[in-house]
């Protein structure tokens, strides 16, 4: 018995000994996991590198030197080289290297004489284990005695959308000659911001020429095909807050519209010389011709069979693209032969660049005849059976605006003839019958012969209508005629929509009106007098108002040249008295916005 009490009182302890080492070492682990955090962990460092040193130093004055060396209070590198840039730029460009806590730029070209230079690394500088930026920073130093502090500051937007574009440089120029962004680096530099603003530094008090360029090839020259824009006078540049004012400024003040600043409007130029791009045959009776340019010199065309007999010129249809860089022309002609060709004179450049009339053979691939017989029954059936091709008919129908605009009639060809005897349209009443016929009309597509334009000005909200068209109301110049064809439409509920009355005052040329939602045209009308312009059927949304100055009345936005410092057609958007560019339209209402276009254009 005593030894049994012994034994459990042993037995006991033991357990007590063990749970004492468990709980002590389940602490100890406690503690190490702790200590072992602490050690891997705490804030994550978002602090930017802070310079130290700088050789030569800010603003420091007769430099003369073939490297700089900034030193910070960390290990740092290079991310991003493309946005570092030197202003005025160096025959070569400096290379960049980092050497532990500096970073060096060194450079062979021989720095120009009394002259501020600008090493702008933008976000290129970063620290080494987070990747936060150093940010806008920027070496300035001269190799004379004075430093030169001027700034120009501006914003650069496409021309026509008012877009930034991406990889937009600004040079500047002292002189006023054109060939200088040709062939000639600039005088200053810098960086267009992916939100379209730009600050040129380290300007002498004097004008500068100020143009935008996409610069692909890095070479601080304007190229042809490259993106560009420049301003039509030369700009003093000023002193404007701090001697080391950024982009970065104006990208951080987001309250602000910066009306103030002067606008580049980027575009592209129509630089395509004028030549013959392509010309086929792609039916019997149709030849179609492209060209390189818009609205091509064509002195003579003339057409011929093998045996060089003229086609009658008479019988020959032609159709402009809306800018006659494409020319189709279709044969209606009794025979057309198999085989044929053309002879053209047109202008193009000579070798020398100067335009001259030319004269060129255009040989066109062979065409078997067509069978308007028909065709002969397939295998199986019981007798052979002639099927007359017939001359099909589409229509396309926008019911949101058919009030407006009527609807299209699309064919294969152009036609010969259209028997109104054979077409009728009927209104029907507001329970969609007694359908009661009224009166109509059907032009031709002057941009696309194979289109035709139906409308009347019956048309009436909310109801429905009948367009029939019987057999034989059209030929094509094939001969073929339509199978019986009927269309019915429904006008829309006027109700449902909302409708804008633009008042325009102050125009003194052709306008064009485009309604844009979600960056996309819906609806375009054209105006060249005071008055009210209409725009109906305008779905509930919100949208903002684009007015194309149209001096040429091609009813068409043209982009410009640097070359004959021509500008595009100016753009602008509506605004509101509280400088809102979108507005909202809601169910049933009908707005009048005044739109004076001299004070909007000269914003």
């Amino acid at each position: 018995m005593y030894i049994c009490q012994i034994n459990t009182i042993i037995i006991r302890v033991k357990k007590f000994i063990n749970y004492i080492i468990i709980l002590t070492s389940a602490v100890y682990m406690s503690n190490c996991a702790n200590i072992s955090k602490s050690l891997s962990g705490g804030p994550k460092d978002t602090i930017a590198p802070v310079v130290l040193k700088e050789i030569p130093k800010y603003d420091e004055t007769n430099v003369n030197v073939k490297q700089i060396e900034i030193t910070f209070n960390e290990y740092v590198k290079i991310k991003d080289r493309k946005t570092f840039i030197v202003s005025p730029p160096l025959k070569s460009p400096p290379s960049i290297s980092t050497r532990g806590k500096r970073v060096i730029a060194q450079f062979d070209s021989v720095l120009n004489p009394n002259t501020t230079y600008l090493f702008d690394f933008g976000n290129a500088i970063v620290d080494l284990n987070e990747g936060n930026p150093l940010g806008d920073y920027r070496l300035r130093f001269s190799t004379g005695d004075i430093i030169d502090s001027l700034h120009l500051s501006g914003c650069a937007r496409h021309a026509f959308t008012f877009d930034s574009i991406k990889n937009m440089k600004v040079l500047l120029y002292k002189n006023d000659i054109d060939s200088l962004p040709f062939t000639t680096p600039p005088d200053a530099v810098a960086f267009v911001s992916e939100k379209g603003f730009f600050v040129v530094d380290a300007l002498k008090n004097q004008p500068y020429r100020v143009i935008t360029v996409e610069d692909k090839n890095n070479n601080n020259l304007y190229d042809a095909g490259e993106m560009v824009g420049f301003l039509d006078s030369m700009i003093i540049p000023v002193t404007f807050g701090s001697d080391t004012m950024t982009v970065g400024d104006y990208e951080r003040d987001s309250t602000s519209t910066f009306d103030y600043l002067p606008l580049v409007r980027i575009f592209k130029e129509n630089i395509n010389k004028q030549y013959l791009v392509e010309y086929k045959r792609e039916q019997e009776r149709k030849v179609v011709l492209y060209f390189a340019q818009h609205y091509p010199e064509i002195h003579s065309i003339d057409f011929f069979n093998s045996d060089s007999v003229a086609l009658d010129s008479d019988k020959i249809i032609t159709e402009k693209s809306f800018f006659c860089d494409t020319l189709t022309y279709w044969f209606a002609n009794d025979s057309v032969p198999s085989k044929m060709y053309a002879k053209i004179v047109y202008t193009k450049p000579d070798s020398t660049g100067n335009e001259v009339p030319t004269d060129a053979i255009l040989k066109f691939k062979d065409f078997v005849k067509q069978n308007d017989a028909g065709r002969k029954a397939k295998k199986g059936e019981n007798e052979e059976k002639n099927e007359i091709p017939k001359l099909q008919i589409a229509t396309r129908v926008n019911e949101t605006l058919v009030m407006e605009t009527g609807f299209n009639l699309v064919f294969n060809a152009p036609l010969t003839k259209i028997d109104y005897t054979k077409i009728n349209l009927y209104k029907m009443d507001e329970e969609g019958k007694n359908p009661k016929k009224i009166s109509f009309e059907i032009t031709a597509d002057t941009n696309n012969l194979c289109n035709y334009i139906f409308n009347t000005d019956k048309w009436e909200s909310g109801l429905v209508y009948d367009a029939e068209f019987l057999a034989g109301a059209f030929s094509d110049i094939y001969n073929l005629e339509n199978d019986s064809v009927r269309k019915k439409i429904q006008t829309p509920n006027i109700d449902k929509f909302s409708t804008i009355k633009l008042d325009f005052t102050n125009v003194e040329c052709n306008y064009m009106v485009q309604l844009i939602r979600n960056k996309k045209t819906v609806q375009t009308k054209h105006t060249n007098s005071n008055g009210i312009l209409t725009i109906s059927f305008v779905e509930p949304d919100t949208y903002s108002i684009k007015i194309i100055e149209d001096k040429n009345s091609n009813k068409h936005w043209d982009t410009g040249s640097l070359k004959e410092r021509r500008q595009p057609e100016r753009v602008k958007l509506y605004k509101l008295d509280d400088g809102k560019t979108t507005i909202k339209f809601r169910q049933g209402w009908e707005n009048v916005l005044p739109v004076d276009v001299k004070k909007l254009f000269d914003e």
